[in-house]
């Protein structure tokens, strides 16, 4: 029997067309605000997808799924909340201004100076080994 996540990936790939977007954010919120799953591999999977449409305002949904307990926390991992580049995602949350915006700019401040910051090409890479797809 397949896990949830390899039906994503069997379903939609680890670069999803951009039809599948809204489906696929769809599936994030809902997970996100599911109280009665744990299944951290499967949301983090969702943060994934939509981390390669990269997209500046899915940062917040990937951030509300990272925020969702502490072990989600743990399983979604930073360099996912900027799919768009961390230049553009600095800029998107600045421009944005809200409170949410400020807290996930003080979190993402770390990878301005990390040389070892993960660009969408290498995030992509490394998950295709991590889901061996290649």
């Amino acid at each position: 029997m397949m896990d949830r996540e390899d039906i994503l990936l069997e379903r939609f790939g680890l670069e999803p067309e951009l039809k599948n977007l809204q489906e696929i954010r769809s599936l994030l919120i809902e997970e996100t605000n599911d109280s009665n799953t744990e299944e951290h591999e499967y949301l983090k999977t969702l943060c994934i997808l939509l981390f390669t449409f990269g997209y500046p305002e899915d940062t917040l949904l990937i951030w509300n799924a990272k925020m969702k307990d502490f072990d989600a926390g743990c399983y979604i991992d930073g360099e996912l909340l900027m799919g768009a580049g961390l230049n553009e995602t600095i800029h998107f949350l600045k421009e944005l201004n809200t409170t949410l915006a400020k807290e996930i700019l003080e979190y993402i401040e770390q990878y301005k100076t990390n040389d070892d910051y993960m660009t969408r090409e290498k995030v992509i890479d490394f998950y295709s080994k991590y889901y061996r797809l290649t």
